[in-house]
C-alpha cells in the first residue's frame, strides 16, 4: 500500500539513484567540484611561487647599480667664465715678468739642461751677441729676480726688459747648478711682484698657465693642465718637477708656471724634446716646483751659494735579485755602485755593492731618499750609516762634508789581461773566463783579489743582454761565491731556466750588480 505524507505540504525527495560504484550520483558532482576547486588553488599558488624565484634570480644576476653622485653645488665655468679668469691672471701676473738678455763669455762650457733645449752635448758655446736666452720674474720690490741657472751661468753681461719696456743691467746675486736656479738683481724700487704659492697644493688636471718669452716674443701666455707632479728628471739631482702640457718653449726657460689663483707655482725649465722635433714643444715640459724654489732663493740670497751635504757614494734602485742576493726580503735600499777614493763613504769602508738602509736613524727605501737626507745635512755632522754587505748587516759612522763643486771624476780603465791561464765557459750564461791570479788583482788593483775573469761575451747572449763585458771581474752569482772561473761554471749549472739573479762583479775598480735572466 503506497505511503503518503498528508498536511504537512512537504512532499519527500526522491531517494538519489546510486552510480555503478554504489556512490549517489548527487554527492558524486560535488566532490568533483571540490577537487577542481583545490588543483586550481594548487595551480595559482604554483604560478606565483615560480614566478617570485625568478624574480629573486633576476635580482641577483643583475645587481642594482648605486644611485649617481649628487652633483657639486658650485656650477663649473663657461669658456667665457674660463677666458675672462685666464685674462685678470695675466693682467696680474705679467706686470712682474721679465725677460733676461745675456751676452755669453767666449767658449763656456754647456749647462747641465742645455741638451733639453737644442745645444749639442758637450760642445763649448762661443761668444754670442745679446740675444733673447730666457725669462724670469720680479719676487720682491726692490728688483731680486728668480730664473734658471742654466740662463745665467755664463753671463758676462746681463740686460733685464721690464713688461713696461725698461731696460737694466743686472747682477748674479747667487746660482745653483744643482737646482738649476738662480736670483739676479736689478737696481729699482716699487717693482711688480708675483707671489710664490704653494707647490704641494698642486695636483693633476689642474689649470695652469706659462708665461715667458719664447723664441723671443716676450710677454707670451699659453695655458694648459698639471700633467703629473713630483716627477724626477736625469741630470736634476735635487728637484723635483711639475709636468705640464702648457706650452714651453726656448725663451721659456725661468719664466712663470701660475695657478688659477694667481700664484706662481713653478719655475719654467725643460722641455722633452729630440732631434726629430725640431726642439719645439711637443706637450711635455717640465718647472720646478716652488717650494724648492723658495729654500734656494732665500739661501742664495743670504749667502750667495747653496751648500748641500756629501757622503761619496753613487747610488742606484735595487731590484728583486739583488736584494736576494744580498739577504733582504724587500726591495727596499739603495744599492752603492760606486764610491770615489777619499771620500767620508771611502774613508769609512763603504763599497760598491753594500746596500744602505738607513741614514743617521733613518730607513731609506730609494736612492733619492738617500740623497735628499744627505744634502739636507749639515755640513760637519757625524752620521751614522746602515748597510747590509753580502748579507751581513754592517754600520758605520762617518762626518758629513761639504758637496765640492765638481764630483764627475773620471773612471779609470779596467784591468788589462796579464796572463795566459787557461779559459772557461759558462754557456748558458755566454761568458768565456778565466781565474784572477794575484798578478791580475795587481795590476788591475782589484778590491777583491779572486774572482772570475771576463775575456768574451757572446752577442745576444744573457751576459749581452745585461751589459757585462770584457775586463769585468765576476765575484758571485746570487749568493755562491765565485772565486775562480771553475767556481763560475759550477754556479751556472744550478740557475733554474727563467731565473733572475744578481751577479756582484767589479768594474772599473768599482763593484757593482748586474741581473742576468737565466735562459
Amino acid at each position: 500500500m503506497e505511503e503518503r505524507f498528508i498536511g504537512s505540504g512537504i512532499e519527500p525527495e526522491e531517494a538519489p539513484v546510486p552510480d555503478s560504484d554504489g556512490i549517489p550520483i548527487k554527492r558524486r558532482s560535488s566532490f568533483a567540484w571540490v577537487a577542481i576547486v583545490l588543483i586550481l588553488a594548487l595551480l595559482i599558488g604554483s604560478i606565483a611561487i615560480i614566478q617570485a624565484a625568478l624574480k629573486g634570480h633576476t635580482r641577483a644576476a643583475v645587481p642594482e647599480l648605486p644611485p649617481a653622485a649628487t652633483r657639486p653645488t658650485a656650477a663649473s665655468p663657461t669658456p667665457v667664465e674660463l677666458s675672462l679668469s685666464f685674462r685678470e691672471i695675466a693682467k696680474a701676473v705679467k706686470p712682474a715678468v721679465v725677460n733676461i738678455n745675456v751676452t755669453e763669455s767666449v767658449q763656456s762650457s754647456p749647462s747641465p739642461f742645455s741638451d733639453l733645449f737644442g745645444d749639442g752635448p758637450g760642445q763649448a758655446r762661443p761668444q754670442r751677441r745679446p740675444t733673447s736666452t730666457g725669462s724670469g720674474f720680479i719676487v720682491t720690490p726692490d728688483g731680486y729676480i728668480l730664473t734658471n741657472d742654466h740662463v745665467v751661468i755664463h753671463a758676462e753681461q746681463i740686460e733685464v726688459t721690464l713688461a713696461d719696456n725698461r731696460k737694466m743691467k743686472a747682477k748674479v746675486v747667487g746660482v745653483d747648478q744643482e737646482s738649476d736656479l738662480a736670483v739676479i738683481k736689478i737696481d729699482a724700487t716699487n717693482l711688480p711682484t708675483v707671489v710664490l704659492g704653494n707647490s704641494d697644493d698642486v695636483e693633476q688636471g689642474d689649470w695652469v698657465l706659462a708665461l715667458g718669452s719664447p723664441f723671443g716674443l716676450t710677454q707670451t701666455l699659453t695655458a694648459g693642465i698639471v700633467s703629473a707632479t713630483g716627477r724626477e728628471v736625469q741630470g736634476a739631482q735635487y728637484s723635483k718637477f711639475i709636468q705640464t702640457d702648457a706650452s714651453i718653449n726656448p725663451g721659456n726657460s725661468g719664466g712663470p708656471l701660475v695657478s688659477m689663483q694667481g700664484e706662481v707655482i713653478g719655475i719654467n725649465t725643460m722641455i722633452l724634446t729630440g732631434s726629430s722635433m725640431s726642439n719645439g714643444n711637443v706637450g711635455i715640459g717640465f718647472a720646478i716646483a716652488s717650494n724648492i724654489a723658495r729654500k734656494v732663493f732665500d739661501v742664495l740670497v743670504r749667502n750667495g751659494k747653496v751648500t748641500r751635504g756629501y757622503l761619496g757614494v753613487t747610488v742606484m734602485p735595487l731590484d728583486a735579485p739583488t736584494a736576494r742576493a744580498v739577504c733582504l726580503e724587500a726591495e727596499s735600499g739603495a744599492l752603492v755602485y760606486r764610491v770615489p777614493a777619499d771620500t767620508p763613504a771611502a774613508r769609512a769602508g763603504l763599497r760598491g755593492g753594500d746596500v744602505i738602509t738607513a741614514f743617521d736613524g733613518k730607513p731609506i727605501k730609494a736612492p733619492r731618499e738617500l740623497t735628499d737626507a744627505v744634502a739636507a745635512t749639515d755640513v760637519g755632522k757625524s752620521v751614522r750609516v746602515d748597510f747590509m754587505r753580502d748579507c751581513d748587516k754592517k754600520s758605520v759612522t762617518l762626518e758629513v762634508v761639504e758637496r765640492p763643486a765638481d764630483i764627475n771624476a773620471a773612471m779609470r780603465s779596467a784591468p788589462e789581461d796579464g796572463g795566459q791561464e787557461d779559459e772557461t765557459r759558462a754557456a748558458r750564461l755566454g761568458i768565456t773566463a778565466q781565474t784572477v791570479t794575484p798578478e791580475l788583482a795587481a795590476q788591475g788593483k782589484l778590491s777583491i783579489s779572486s774572482g772570475a775573469l771576463v775575456k768574451s761575451v757572446l752577442p745576444g747572449s744573457p751576459a749581452a743582454d745585461a751589459r757585462i763585458r770584457h775586463g769585468d771581474v765576476i765575484h758571485r752569482i746570487d749568493r755562491t761565491e765565485v772565486r775562480t772561473a771553475e767556481d763560475l761554471a759550477e754556479a751556472e749549472k744550478g740557475l733554474k731556466s727563467g731565473e733572475e739573479v744578481a751577479i756582484k762583479i767589479e768594474r772599473d775598480r768599482q763593484i757593482v750588480f748586474v741581473t742576468v735572466t737565466v735562459p
